[in-house]
């Protein structure tokens, strides 16, 4: 029981751990880049001007400042 134990606690912090800051990691640069369309409420460009969904007119994003 107790070998069970250590060789848990090794992968929760040598797989479970780093995998999950990657993943935080890489929905943070996600979230940089994208902004919801105010008509459809789809993910869209941060710099975009029209939405690709709905094509209506959207005002870019001022000064890189995210919406999602």
């Amino acid at each position: 029981m107790l070998t069970f134990l250590i060789i848990a606690a090794v992968v929760y912090f040598l797989i479970v751990v780093p995998v999950g800051k990657l993943i935080e990691y890489s929905d943070r640069r996600k979230a940089a880049t994208m902004r919801t369309c105010p008509e459809c409420l789809s993910e869209i460009p941060i710099g975009a001007r029209r939405c690709m969904y709905c094509t209506a007119d959207v005002s870019p994003a001022a000064g890189g400042a995210t919406t999602v």
